[in-house]
């Protein structure tokens, strides 16, 4: 039987497209409750922004519902999940974003908005890498208030949009993120220090595309991967997608 705990709210700030919340944040918010080193969270429909959702538990499964709709669904998942190599600190500074402003559909996105404050948001952008068709890449410097070490609230944000990024290449219609899988804590993530983000894509079937990411130390040591499952919605403009 599911039991009535208390409430989660997400802020307007974390938002993904303009009106909602952002998948990773979102992800985040149910998978820091599941008891387990990797877990996975669901997005059951679109997370509305400034709104109490109530927490449920089973086991070791949550649920948050706006009423009685689910919203976000986590729990314990294995991920075996093997990272290209990584790209070096510099390799990922020289690399340009994939998506250009212009083309970007969420672009006030908290994960990866180029309309976004870098001083407000996570912002990670990542792009080709010279020499490497396997592989995008970006620098991350977390932001103070994330912790040192990062919080796993945060390391969950981050890995969300370059999950999109490796799966959804330019000449895809914008797709949304329908769930989360990480391991979040292999290595601590320092405050304030670079660190090196990659992406790439795992596979494509329809509307269905899978894409994979890390967080490196900027020596080259894995600190958290996640997997990332992405639907190209039928009509993206009701998502708030600038471009379809």
């Amino acid at each position: 039987m599911w039991d009535d705990r208390q409430v989660q709210t997400i802020e307007h700030r974390f938002n993904g497209p303009p009106d909602l919340g952002h998948g990773g944040y979102s992800c985040a918010v149910g998978a820091v409750l599941v008891d387990a080193p990797v877990a996975a969270a669901s997005l059951r429909r679109p997370v509305p922004l400034d709104t109490e959702l109530r927490e449920e538990r089973d086991g070791d499964s949550v649920k948050l519902l706006d009423n009685d709709d689910v919203v976000i669904e986590a729990g314990p998942a294995t991920l075996d999940l093997d990272p290209p190599p990584p790209v070096s600190l510099a390799e990922a500074e020289a690399t340009t974003p994939l998506y250009p402003t212009d083309l970007h559909a969420f672009p006030t996105c908290f994960g990866c908005g180029p309309h976004r404050d870098p001083a407000d948001s996570i912002r990670i952008m990542v792009g080709p890498v010279e020499r490497r068709e396997d592989v995008l890449a970006d620098v991350w410097v977390p932001l103070e208030e994330f912790g040192d070490p990062v919080e796993g609230l945060w390391v969950w944000a981050a890995l969300d949009c370059p999950t999109g990024w490796g799966a959804v290449p330019l000449n895809q219609p914008p797709h949304v993120l329908a769930r989360l899988t990480a391991d979040p804590a292999i290595t601590p993530i320092r405050g304030g220090e670079p660190h090196v983000v990659t992406a790439w894509l795992i596979d494509a079937e329809g509307r269905k595309r899978r894409g994979g990411a890390a967080i490196w130390t900027a020596d080259g040591v894995l600190c958290a991967k996640a997997e990332g499952l992405w639907i190209a919605p039928r009509d993206p403009g009701a998502h708030g997608a600038t471009r379809t």
